[in-house]
């Protein structure tokens, strides 16, 4: 093994022993169903150890998946993340592994580790994982805006104040037809006794 063997293996091992120290700490993050969130992750320091030509290979797992995975313009998103989920490759460059998650659903929360996919020599057909972030996401449900509440409460008013309006016309109206019923009635009661008083009787 020569010495550039011996120093590759020595990077490996300080990225491991940083890997194990990071997975002591957990960061966690607050998310609303249909928002998009992020999921910070940074791996400036520890893609430097690759070379220089090849673009950070990048994965994300929760407990039971994969969930992204880059490398370049390949990449993967695991089924119910399709078009949710990505690290965009221009951020991956510049040592920026956070993943965005867009249209956050329910079934998202829960834990999520990042991890550097990496080549340990030539000679290893293996990838080497270093994991880099760990994150708790916690979804919780869409508050209800107050406006849809005080639409209710006033469409209810509007109803109140309808069925009342209502009610006072057709009293009105039956106040009116039973005024000029009374009316008629006096004038034909009235007619008919002036008739009666101003007609002459009749001779035999």
């Amino acid at each position: 093994m020569n010495m550039k063997s011996y120093l590759w293996v020595f990077i490996l091992s300080l990225i491991t022993c940083t890997g194990f120290v990071s997975a002591q700490s957990q960061i966690k993050i607050s998310a609303t169903v249909g928002s998009l969130t992020l999921l910070p992750c940074d791996c400036r320091n520890l893609s430097k150890a690759q070379s220089s030509s090849e673009s950070p290979h990048v994965q994300w797992r929760t407990n039971s998946e994969t969930v992204f995975e880059r490398q370049g313009e390949k990449l993967y998103q695991a089924e119910g993340y399709e078009g949710r989920v990505d690290v965009p490759e221009d951020q991956l460059l510049k040592g920026n592994c956070s993943l965005v998650l867009k249209d956050v659903r329910a079934e998202d929360a829960g834990v999520y580790e990042s991890f550097l996919v990496v080549k340990r020599s030539k000679r290893d057909l293996a990838p080497k994982h270093v994991f880099l972030h760990r994150v708790e996401l916690s979804v919780d449900a869409p508050e209800t805006p107050n406006n849809e509440s005080s639409d209710s409460g006033s469409k209810s008013r509007s109803h109140t104040g309808v069925i009342i309006a209502v009610f006072v016309i057709v009293a009105v109206v039956l106040v009116l037809l039973s005024l000029g019923l009374w009316k008629f009635k006096a004038r034909t009661y009235f007619a008919n006794e002036a008739q009666g008083r101003y007609s002459s009787p009749q001779s035999d």
